[in-house]
């Protein structure tokens, strides 16, 4: 696979939930690190060479590292994937997803995704919300849609459309980060998951596609963290409402539903990482969850001997993308010390700590001013909690600030994607996660 390191030009804005702000949008780390946590509380490739054949095409497109400027990444790509049962994991499209998502962080101009699928044939490439107003940024999210025929089962041909979700990319967007509200879905990505169905809808009626012709539609869904997360409910969304050509890759996303399942979402893959905080919370403890199937990437804990040798194939990638060496933990247990923190701090999901959190972090000023009235002595006991943790944990999370920007980055899901020589090697990459999945659907 080929891996250029694009010259690194002003740093790229933003860019993910949580490690996004580490050096885009605070100026120094206690911020960060206090907002990481309180948040977390809150909120709670195989080479192209190989892949070449079978009518398979090789593209590429410029994405956000998330850790240092950007860089140009191949990957595979065949419009055939899309007359498959979108039940079954194509691992291919997973690293293709990957790179459209990581691409996502350009977008709003003719660059970025916008390019990439431009020039995978698409057409009626359009982008919202890049440049999100502040009474809009806790409402909503960015991402492009575009549109292709594609070969149908039958020897037709259907629609397909990309629906590919930025993660966070301005500071304000994180009042809907930050969202968790009381529905059975997490509040702030819910509202974006709505906001882009309205879009998708007159996005279908400005192109006259409606009818049969629409039922037939088939849908690529994608996005990394925030993306993620609002991708996952979008796809969720369009699938329990009887839609069969949904095909759904989520990468790093944080849990987004109280009552999501994978029994009848089995369309919905999403790639995660336990060495990833942000994919631990809201915490599976308060019953929090993602819709479908989740993946998990490499840890030496579950791969054993095996793993040094993925590891290593990893980090050269990595470190071609990205001019520097994955980082990992130097406290292997570091991310199970901060989500048990997390649980000190809000036991569970329907206490008053957490709405508290959630009102002040999510900017609600007035409605944290009621819960401190109406609750006073819960407001006094999460003041104290916060104190005695943030010293607690401080010191653990400036140690571990570049391993939980690595774990989380788009650089890093892209680069373990790829660490597979062969189709054969990369299907044993989620193996047991699938074949358990089989048997609970």
């Amino acid at each position: 696979m080929r891996y250029t390191t694009a010259k690194e030009k002003s740093r790229q804005k933003g860019g993910y939930l949580l490690t996004g702000i580490y050096k885009n949008h605070y100026p120094g780390l206690s911020r960060f690190l206090a907002a990481l946590l309180l948040c977390a509380a809150a909120a709670a490739l195989l080479s192209p060479a190989a892949l070449a054949s079978g009518g398979e095409k090789t593209a590429s497109a410029q994405i956000s590292t998330g850790v240092s400027g950007t860089a140009e990444v191949t990957f595979p790509w065949n419009d055939a994937w899309f007359s498959r049962d979108s039940k079954t994991y194509l691992h291919q499209l997973a690293v293709a997803s990957m790179a459209l998502s990581g691409a996502a962080y350009l977008g709003g101009g003719d660059t970025g995704v916008q390019e990439a699928l431009t020039d995978l044939g698409f057409t009626g490439v359009q982008a919202y919300n890049y440049h999100l107003s502040a009474e809009k940024a806790g409402r909503a999210a960015a991402y492009v849609f575009a549109r292709k025929k594609v070969p149908a089962a039958d020897g037709g041909s259907v629609w397909l459309t990309a629906v590919v979700i930025r993660g966070t990319g301005d500071y304000m967007e994180w009042a809907g980060n930050l969202n968790m509200g009381s529905g059975a879905d997490h509040a702030g990505f819910a509202k974006a998951r709505d906001e882009l169905l309205e879009n998708l809808e007159k996005y279908f009626n400005s192109a006259g596609i409606g009818g049969r012709e629409l039922e037939a539609a088939r849908f690529l869904i994608t996005g990394h963290s925030r993306g993620g997360a609002v991708a996952n409910l979008t796809a969720a969304s369009l699938t329990a409402g009887g839609r069969e050509g949904v095909y759904a890759y989520t990468f790093a996303s944080p849990a987004v539903s109280f009552q999501a399942a994978a029994e009848g979402y089995e369309n919905i893959f999403n790639i995660v990482s336990r060495e990833d905080l942000v994919t631990q919370v809201p915490l599976s403890d308060w019953g929090c969850g993602r819709y479908g199937a989740d993946l998990h990437l490499p840890t030496r804990e579950r791969w054993g001997d095996a793993y040094d040798a993925v590891f290593e194939k990893m980090d050269r990638r990595y470190t071609a993308l990205t001019g520097q060496p994955y980082a990992v933990y130097q406290n292997p247990s570091a991310v199970d010390q901060m989500t048990a923190a997390i649980r000190q701090l809000a036991p569970d999901a329907s206490g008053a700590s957490l709405a508290m959190l959630s009102a002040l972090l999510g900017g609600n000023l007035e409605g944290l001013a009621e819960l401190i009235h109406s609750n006073s002595l819960a407001a006094l006991l999460l003041g104290r909690r916060a104190i005695a943790l943030s010293a607690e944990l401080t010191p653990l999370l400036q140690q571990e600030s570049e391993g939980m920007v690595s774990a989380h980055c788009m650089a890093g899901y892209y680069s373990w994607l790829t660490a597979w020589d062969t189709p054969e090697k990369a299907d044993s990459l989620f193996a047991g996660d699938l074949s358990h999945y089989s048997q609970q659907s």
